[in-house]
């Protein structure tokens, strides 16, 4: 029979594939094809939609499965509350990224993608998305090698 402790830490897992992955996806997808001027639109829409109902509600349940496994085997170690301190600011910066979304989806209908506030505002989510992912890579790694423990 499975502890809780198994089934909790792959549902974790689970989630961080689909919820992190699919982000990673859009941010490649948001890449190639965010510009392109008959789908740009198309792909900001869902790139938006997919940020607001998978990847925001799964960092949010990935939250809640680490505190979970933490509360049933783990004591708040250091590499514990630095995982969720980094969770935090991932979480800001993933609030952050989908809203400047929301601002490059409409000045992509209002001026198209050519226009200079297009420009400006993809390449500041660029830069959000990149530092977000970072802080995934950040978080994996203290997941992986638990520092200090």
């Amino acid at each position: 029979m499975l502890s809780d402790y198994v089934l909790i830490k792959f549902l974790h897992i689970f989630v961080a594939i689909v919820a992190l992955g699919t982000s990673a996806g859009l941010g490649i997808i948001l890449e190639f094809y965010g510009d392109h001027p008959a789908h740009g639109a198309f792909i900001l829409r869902i790139v938006e939609r997919m940020a607001a109902y998978l990847v925001v509600p799964g960092y949010m349940l990935m939250l809640l499965t680490g505190l979970w496994m933490v509360h049933l085997s783990w004591p708040l170690t250091p590499w514990i509350r630095s995982a969720l301190a980094l969770w935090g600011v991932g979480m800001v910066m993933l609030r952050v990224s989908v809203a400047i979304l929301r601002k490059q989806r409409r000045l992509f209908d209002r001026d198209g993608p050519a226009s200079a506030s297009y420009r400006r505002v993809a390449w500041f989510e660029r830069g959000t998305g990149g530092a977000a992912g970072l802080v995934v890579v950040m978080i994996l790694y203290l997941m992986v090698f638990k520092p200090g423990s």
